[in-house]
C-alpha cells in the first residue's frame, strides 16, 4: 500500500544556481529565502515513489507493509 505525504505534496525539481535539486514541499519553507533571493525556479513536480528530497532524503509517499 502506498500512501501520499498529502494532497499537493509533490516533489519539485528546482533549478538552482548550484544544480537542479528536488525538494518536497516540507522542507521548502526552510530554503524560502534562498529560493528568493537566487530566484530559484520550478522546472516540474512528479509523484513518484522512488524520488528522494535533496533535504531530507524522505520520499514522496509512504509504502507501508
Amino acid at each position: 500500500m502506498i500512501n501520499s505525504k498529502g494532497k499537493g505534496e509533490k516533489m519539485k525539481l528546482w533549478v538552482t544556481p548550484q544544480g537542479d535539486r528536488w525538494l518536497c514541499d516540507e522542507c521548502r519553507p526552510e530554503f524560502e529565502e534562498q529560493i528568493n533571493k537566487e530566484k530559484w525556479r520550478v522546472a516540474f513536480e512528479k509523484f513518484e515513489p522512488m524520488l528522494r528530497c535533496d533535504h531530507c532524503k524522505h520520499g514522496d509517499v509512504e509504502i507501508l507493509d
